[in-house]
């Protein structure tokens, strides 16, 4: 039996996102959503790439520091 971490802590952090709709920061995703914490980083990178997360503040060289789920409804 092949058990694929990745997409259950990818769905760890996403359950944790969703829960803070005004955005969480990525040392409590880190702390609390159960996620290992070495997967956190690179689940954040592919959830922003594909369009699902929104990040609202960054570290200086970059990094992730406040995140929340991207909005779907477009306010025109």
């Amino acid at each position: 039996m092949n058990v694929n971490y990745k997409i259950i802590d990818t769905q760890k952090i996403v359950d944790y996102i969703i829960s803070f709709p005004n955005g969480i920061s990525v040392v409590n995703i880190i702390l609390y959503s159960g996620a290992d914490k070495l997967r956190v980083y690179p689940a954040l990178f592919e959830l922003e790439q594909s369009g699902w997360l929104e990040v609202l503040k960054r570290e200086e060289l970059g990094a992730p520091l406040i995140v929340r789920k991207k909005n779907d409804l477009r306010e025109d």
